[in-house]
């Protein structure tokens, strides 16, 4: 049996989630406790009375803020007993208090929304902010630069948008001061890399050096699926030609491409592994993860998404699609109890 009071996340511990007038300690998908920066201003945020109540909970062994299924070390652990990124045996940790003496280590700038694209999965129309919204956007990064900038050493930009459409995050990496932050050892950008291409990467010079990771988000392995299902707007041709493109970049040491496993696509997994495998070989990490409701479909539409439901139609077909990938190597995942070699050990 699993005991998860011998075990500790660390996310928690460093990183800050900022989006629009809310925070998070972790993804909202798999620790979904939101801080409303209304009640408490942002640079209060990283100690703040409802981030250390988090911080307990990871402490005190309960977890019990954490969804066990989505997130996908938590799944992993209780699935298998296997501990793996920030998860691991609290013996190995150094920290035992929820009041920290120093900022976050990894900034997640998830507080711009727009994108070139109106994914079913995420919003229902195209967002794309206003001269209102970019002033907003703008005058949180000054925030950001000066309350939080002295500790950071990784910045995420961006989980909630495209960090090339957003006028805001474009003109900041253009304009980027890596003097205001001392301690930066890295930038990774989560995109759906639609305008990452050769002219858009040389007009930030000065990030240049620090972009070693990044996340393509896809959801498709074929054009039809890509342009008409799960990427509407997109054109497959133009992101097949951007990827060779990101994988000639020198500073880039890892390629989390991201496929959320719903009905319109399970049939894709194996081939969209190896289409990723095929283009970024061993530096790649190939991710499914179930498909979340981000307020974008009925209960009823969203039932019917959920191929891993076991009372799904399709259920077996997912199974099956999914067990011919699920030990394959470069690749994670928060289906585990789907695995052939499941055993639940809590």
């Amino acid at each position: 049996m699993i005991n998860l009071n011998e075990y500790f996340c660390s996310v928690p511990f460093k990183n800050l989630e900022i989006h629009n007038k809310v925070c998070f300690a972790c993804c909202p998908s798999w620790l979904p406790n939101k801080i409303e920066t209304s009640e408490i201003p942002l640079k209060d945020i990283w100690n703040s009375e409802p981030l250390i109540d988090i911080r307990n909970s990871i402490l005190d062994g309960s977890f019990k803020y954490c969804d066990k299924q989505l997130c996908p070390y938590l799944s992993k652990l209780i699935n298998f007993g296997e501990t793996s990124g920030p998860l691991q045996k609290k013996s190995d940790s150094t920290i035992d208090s929820p009041i920290l003496d120093f900022g976050p280590k990894v900034l997640v700038m998830n507080f711009d929304r727009t994108c070139n694209y109106k994914c079913p999965s995420c919003r229902v129309d195209l967002i794309v902010e206003d001269k209102k919204g970019i002033q907003r956007v703008e005058k949180t990064i000054e925030e950001i630069d000066t309350f939080y900038s002295r500790d950071v050493k990784t910045l995420y930009i961006t989980g909630s948008g495209d960090p090339f459409i957003s006028v805001g995050f474009r003109n900041y990496l253009r304009n980027f001061d890596p003097k205001k932050y001392p301690k930066l050892k890295s930038i990774h950008f989560h995109t759906n890399a639609s305008m990452w291409n050769r002219e858009m990467w040389d007009s930030m010079p000065n990030v240049h050096k620090y972009v070693k990771s990044c996340e393509i988000s896809i959801d498709a392995a074929t054009k039809d699926t890509y342009e008409n299902k799960t990427r509407l707007g997109g054109k497959w041709d133009n992101l097949i030609e951007n990827l060779k493109f990101i994988n000639t970049i020198p500073s880039l040491k890892y390629v989390k491409t991201s496929f959320v496993v719903q009905d319109s696509n399970y049939t894709e997994m194996e081939l969209f592994y190896n289409i990723m495998y095929s283009i970024f070989g061993k530096k790649v990490g190939v991710f499914f993860g179930k498909i979340t409701n981000w307020g974008t479909f009925s209960d009823d539409e969203f039932k019917s998404k959920q191929v891993w439901d076991v009372s799904h139609p399709e259920h077996e077909l997912f199974k099956e699609e999914f067990n011919k990938i699920s030990k394959n190597k470069y690749m994670f995942h928060n289906l585990h109890e789907f695995s052939d070699k499941t055993k639940t050990l809590i």
